[in-house]
């Protein structure tokens, strides 16, 4: 597995000028022109969700979410409602005491945490992500021999 990306300006070590420029412009594609995403969230969504939605909105920056992700993004903030809203549940349960409905719970959490965190990357809503979507690819050349892999 390949490490996580850094931002050229948080990366150690001695880059090659190609190497800087390809973090650069990986970091820099976010204007293409595609509509933007609009900043009221929309109406179908449950307080909590257009809370998250509207916290996200102000956070994107330049990120390259266009209207497109739209409906991935408000799959996200609902994923993150059921989220809350089953934690909240849980505490109730504990502290009423009773521990098989808190345990009830548990696979509800479980399922809507996988669900944030895989479109949460897929969004770009951390670092890894944001660049790796960017990233260009390099080909790898192929050698013959190990004294051409290792000179």
């Amino acid at each position: 597995m390949a490490r996580k990306q850094k931002l050229l300006s948080m990366s150690q070590g001695n880059l090659t000028k190609a190497q800087q420029e390809a973090k650069l412009h990986a970091e820099i594609l976010a204007a293409d022109g595609l509509p933007q995403l609009q900043v009221t969230p929309p109406n179908h969504l449950d307080p909590i969700a257009k809370q998250e939605y509207k916290r996200i909105i102000q956070s994107l920056g330049t990120l390259p979410l266009r209207n497109l992700d739209r409906a991935e993004l408000e799959n996200y903030c609902s994923w993150y409602s059921v989220y809350k809203n089953t934690s909240i549940k849980m505490r109730n349960a504990l502290k009423e005491g009773d521990e098989d409905e808190y345990y009830s719970y548990v696979s509800v959490l479980n399922k809507s945490t996988v669900n944030i965190k895989a479109l949460a990357s897929d969004l770009g809503l951390n670092v890894n992500s944001r660049l790796q979507m960017n990233m260009p690819k390099t080909e790898k050349k192929e050698t013959d021999s190990l004294k051409g892999m290792f000179g």
